[in-house]
């Protein structure tokens, strides 16, 4: 048994010279892999314009112990089907991976075997995995994660990923094919459906998200401040993984460092979600320290001793005084443009609460009418 019978030289076009020969295996990764017009899907050459002719694939010759069953068995007993050669020919972490597949490829497989979710999964998953993978960067970056990439069927340390979707990850050639072959071809993340996934989160926020376009300035600044907050924790994370390290020699980057930053920041994005109401005039849901409360007074009588939180006084002109007032000219000159848009204000404008809909007087959001950029006295 030659070592190269399973990964053959084979000329399977018309192609000449160098050229000419592929091994078995890289021209297959290749027809899977090839998005060029000319190739129509794998099945011709980009090159020369041919069709491929393959061989079946590539078989080993029966083991002795497959002889000798199938002499037991019987005349035609000791023939090896070409499917069970391709499996025996996979390396033992493919086949470990296939007899116990982990749970989100058995999820996987689950949603392949059902024709009608094939197109449906990709458009409502893949941008969730998208923002996974970023979120996973840019912890990994700051020195918060530890792990690399795990392979989408083996689970071991991947080397590469997809090159069309860049979701997807592997250790090797043979577990990129068979997850291709077995379900990732029916999910891959074409470009096509970019825009349907737009349409269909577009809906779903105006359908789960109330007063959208009445407090679309709230929450335009509520989504600015979340990735903010989150690089500025990861930050902070790494910083502290990277100093116990050095100091202490204690490692404590990976999974339980990523969570922990996560739900910080989701904890200090409800803090400032809740002043980022204030910001816009409403101050009722504040949280912890930032809550309102009691301005303390001065003698009997005087009204009531307004400072703000840092100290001395020009310090809460310089960083929150000035820019606060900016951002608040920002938001109003984008209501002045969108309220000046004709036809289009009727979709993008909310009316006062008094039921006024003269866009060019009220302006096209009423929360931005409501800013106050000194809300923290």
């Amino acid at each position: 048994h030659h070592p190269t019978a399973e990964n053959p030289l084979l000329a399977p076009c018309d192609c000449t010279g160098t050229m000419a020969f592929v091994h078995y295996l890289c021209i297959e990764q290749w027809r899977c892999r090839s998005r060029h017009p000319n190739a129509r899907n794998g099945l011709n050459c980009e090159t020369c314009g041919a069709e491929y002719t393959l061989p079946p694939p590539p078989s080993r010759p029966a083991s002795r112990h497959d002889l000798m069953n199938g002499m037991a068995g019987g005349a035609g007993g000791g023939n090896v089907m070409a499917e069970d050669d391709w499996l025996d020919a996979m390396p033992p972490h493919v086949l470990a991976a296939l007899r116990r597949p982990h749970p989100a490829w058995q999820l996987g497989a689950a949603v392949v075997r059902r024709r009608w979710l094939r197109p449906v999964v990709p458009i409502v998953v893949s941008p969730l995995v998208a923002l996974y993978c970023r979120a996973r960067r840019t912890l990994k970056k700051r020195g918060v994660s530890r792990r690399r990439w795990a392979c989408s069927l083996c689970r071991r340390r991947a080397r590469w990923k997809c090159v069309r979707c860049l979701r997807s990850y592997y250790c090797s050639r043979q577990c990129q094919n068979v997850s291709w072959h077995i379900v990732h071809k029916h999910v891959c993340y074409k470009p096509v459906r970019f825009w349907w996934s737009v349409v269909v989160y577009t809906v779903g926020i105006f359908m789960m998200v109330p007063g959208l376009v009445e407090n679309f300035p709230i929450y335009d600044a509520m989504v600015t401040l979340l990735p903010i907050n989150f690089i500025a924790l990861g930050i902070v994370g790494g910083g502290i993984a990277t100093a116990l390290k050095r100091s202490a020699g204690v490692d404590i980057r990976g999974r339980i460092l990523e969570i922990i930053v996560v739900l910080q920041t989701l904890l200090l994005t409800g803090i400032t979600s809740g002043l980022v109401r204030a910001y816009f005039g409403d101050a009722s849901q504040c949280w912890g320290v930032f809550a309102p409360t009691i301005s303390t007074m001065g003698e009997e009588g005087d009204a009531p001793a307004l400072k703000g939180p840092f100290y001395p006084s020009f310090l809460n002109t310089v960083l929150l005084d000035i820019p606060l007032k900016q951002i608040q000219l920002w938001y109003l000159k984008w209501d002045f443009i969108l309220s000046k848009l004709g036809p289009l204000r009727r979709f993008i404008c909310a009316p006062a609460p008094d039921g006024s809909m003269d866009y060019s007087i009220i302006g096209c959001s009423p929360s931005t009418q409501t800013i106050n950029p000194q809300f923290y006295l």
